[in-house]
């Protein structure tokens, strides 16, 4: 018996079976949106044809109107679901819309990747079809908006990909629905130019960000990486900021760096829809298509006909010894490394001595064979603080030198022994600094070449007044001159090191806090104890460690896999705060097979000091901190 909506209420996200609708009879649902319910219905004028058939959730919405306009007029095209009929159910004027169109018997792109296991000559072909789609439809001033896996759907007749569900979609011209500041979309595939603009310009009234064809080619970019790699590249079960961190300032690997099955030159384009810069992506399908049918011509035959992942055969279960083999896919590990490249390094510029390796000239012994000449030295000292640094170490001296003489260390008409007659003088050869393995945060580097001897500046005499003019003695200054020359020495000496001593001006320490909902369960869980500390790094270094300039907000730091219930390692998400040290507050866990956890971490130093310190050439909005230190489990911040 045929159930009629007039005998009972309607649900539209809950049609049972049998349901009419208008002329159409219901056979399952198909799935459930934000704004509509999808249906596999029968044309009961002709039994044996089956179609979709999308129902709004709400009478009189202004969203699935839209769509209908899209299907029926603007969107048109052979990879495009193709548009049937409308109407309004169960009252012909007061209902809810509903529109039919092809029921597109296939799998989403991402699952027949996995399930299929298609060769990347195939997968380049689909997408290559959907990029000419796109460029189409944007030369039409038409945008889906909501491109991912499950709305490109690979039709099983014939392989021929199929755009479905322009539900958000927008086109030139047409009235603007919602007042948010980013269309409605799914987060993990927005492109970083709408989440810094979201970020920018989130809460004030008017700003709304205006969709660009580059937008639906990122998001056509992220599917094709899911479908080549088996993951996302911004895990979308991250909380919404970390997600919008990653999205903005983090790079994925690129895939054939962990699936190494994947052409070179396919990860190249993959990695190029995902350039955090619009203008550095393609600006049209066309030419995505274009990249993708080059890379498939010039590259290796083998490598395209190869399939997207490794097959691995599971025999039947115990209960069912001689059940035949099921096939399932080889999901490759995500890697344990991030491809953000690394920030500019710091160069120190090294102690630099003030004394020339000797020369042939320079002999210890008369008849003596020479040293080994160094080669010729063109380094100069350009730098103003090194120059006002090598005065003050002058001044410091002959104060100090005076001072001496005036407490009797050295009468001024003291004899200075001569040196042997066959010893000819040279400088006094320089004091070893601490070793490198002295220094915990040190990064061994070569000895700099020695630069010439360079001469301090003096004041001439007829700069100095009638009463510090020193009076001449058997070309020996006297005491009282000395002791003048270096009480002023040293007053000069002490304000210059007063004014290298004030530092920038900076925040003060973040207050107590608590740790997150769920957190400290959450570490038990996973087996870290309180006080364990571990030893984390940069997620943006690669290579040793290094300084790095930072500034207060989010930060990502990754792990090792010290902890006993942390295999594989992980990623944390927190905030740092610069105050008179960085202080790194962390909250969340992304562990190596992709789970997320709240967790109550802060950073150490690697003394195990709490936060870490600011090296010289900090200043109040940035830090330069060195890379690694500890990250330490607590059950409150201090």
């Amino acid at each position: 018996m045929p159930l009629h909506a007039e005998n009972f209420q309607v649900y539209p996200e809950a049609l049972g079976p049998g349901t009419e609708v208008g002329t159409w009879r219901v056979m399952e649902r198909l799935g459930v949106g934000g704004f509509g319910a999808v249906y596999r219905v029968e044309d009961m004028a002709r039994p044996g044809e089956f179609y979709a058939l999308k129902l709004a959730l709400r009478p009189g919405d202004e969203r699935a109107e839209r769509e209908v306009t899209l299907l029926m007029v603007k969107a048109v095209h052979p990879n495009v679901v193709r548009f049937h009929a409308c109407g309004r159910w169960p009252h012909p004027q007061t209902g809810y819309l509903y529109f039919v169109m092809d029921w597109v018997a296939g799998r989403p792109l991402d699952t027949w990747a996995e399930e299929v296991n298609p060769n990347f000559r195939e997968l380049a072909q689909a997408v290559g079809k959907v990029a000419l789609a796109f460029h189409a439809l944007h030369g039409a001033g038409v945008r889906h908006r909501d491109v991912k896996p499950v709305h490109i759907l690979i039709r099983e007749a014939d392989g021929e990909p199929v755009l479905i569900d322009f539900g958000i979609g927008d086109y030139a011209g047409a009235a603007t629905i919602t007042e948010q500041t980013v269309p409605p979309g799914t987060v993990h595939l927005r492109s970083p130019e709408s989440v810094r603009f979201h970020r920018a310009n989130h809460g004030r009234p008017g700003a709304r960000y205006e969709h660009q064809p580059t937008d639906d080619l990122f998001a056509l970019g992220v599917s094709l990486y899911r479908a080549v790699t088996g993951h996302y590249p911004f895990p979308p079960h991250l909380p919404p900021d970390m997600l919008y961190l990653a999205i903005e300032a983090q790079t994925p690997p690129t895939p054939a760096d962990f699936n190494r099955r994947t052409p070179r030159a396919l990860s190249d384009v993959i990695m190029r829809l995902l350039a955090k810069q619009p203008q550095e992506r393609y600006p049209t399908g066309a030419e995505l298509h274009a990249a993708l049918m080059a890379a498939v011509s010039f590259g290796k035959s083998v490598a395209w006909e190869a399939s997207l992942f490794e097959w691995d055969e599971k025999q039947g279960t115990e209960l069912e010894p001689s059940a035949a083999p099921r096939r399932r896919i080889r999901r490759p590990e995500w890697p344990t490394y991030s491809g953000t490249p690394p920030a500019p390094r710091l160069v120190i510029a090294p102690a630099l001595p003030f004394v020339r390796r000797p020369d042939r000239r320079d002999v210890v012994e008369l008849g003596q064979e020479p040293p080994v000449e160094a080669p010729p030295v063109h380094q100069r000292l350009r730098s103003p603080v090194l120059v006002v640094a090598v005065l003050l170490v002058g001044v410091v001296g002959l104060a100090a030198w005076g001072m001496l003489l005036l407490e009797g260390g050295v009468a001024p008409d003291a004899k200075v022994p001569s040196p042997p007659s066959n010893v000819v003088t040279r400088p006094a050869p320089l004091r070893e600094v601490a070793p490198v393995e002295a220094l915990p945060e040190a990064v061994p580097a070569t000895a700099p070449p020695m630069v010439e001897a360079t001469g301090v500046a003096a004041a001439p005499l007829a700069a100095l007044t009638k009463e510090d003019a020193p009076v001449m003695k058997e070309s020996m200054p006297s005491a009282s001159a000395l002791k003048k020359v270096g009480m002023k020495a040293l007053g000069v000496a002490g304000a210059c090191l007063n004014l290298a001593c004030s530092g920038p001006q900076v925040r003060p320490a973040p207050p107590p806090e608590e740790c997150p909902p769920g957190a400290l369960e959450a570490m038990k869980e996973l087996g870290i104890e309180l006080g364990d500390a571990q030893v984390f790094v940069f997620d943006v270094i690669k290579g040793e460690p290094h300084v790095i300039t930072v500034r207060e907000g989010n930060a990502i730091v990754r792990l090792g896999d010290e902890w006993k219930g942390l295999r594989g390692g992980g990623l944390l998400y927190g905030k740092l705060h610069l105050a008179d040290r960085v202080y790194g507050r962390f909250t969340w866990l992304r562990t190596g097979q992709g789970r997320t956890y709240p967790v109550c971490i802060e950073l150490l130093s690697s003394s195990r000091e709490r936060g870490l310190e600011r090296k010289p050439g900090s200043d109040a909005d940035s830090a330069i901190i060195w890379t690694t230190g500890r990250a330490n489990p607590v059950d409150h911040f201090e």
